[in-house]
């Protein structure tokens, strides 16, 4: 292999785990807000508009980890 295919799947690899990352990120911050919206998990004394904004700062934490792995991408030669 030659020094840019070495530099190209070393630079796939850090944006495929960024994206593995932004995607637990996601699946934590939104989908239990979710789950409590739904089945009530957390205890009663649990503020709705906390967990909410949780989940909402946990997407948009998750698509700007996305975008990072978008930019890694974009320094492929």
């Amino acid at each position: 292999m030659t020094e840019d295919e070495v530099r190209n799947e070393h630079l796939k690899l850090v944006a495929n785990w960024l994206n593995t990352l932004a995607t637990g990120v996601m699946t934590a911050g939104v989908f239990v807000p979710a789950a409590q919206e739904i089945f009530n998990i957390l205890p009663a004394a649990t503020d709705n508009g906390l967990v909410v904004g949780i989940g909402m700062v946990c997407f948009a934490l998750a698509f700007g980890i996305h975008i990072v792995a978008h930019l890694f991408l974009g320094g492929l030669r």
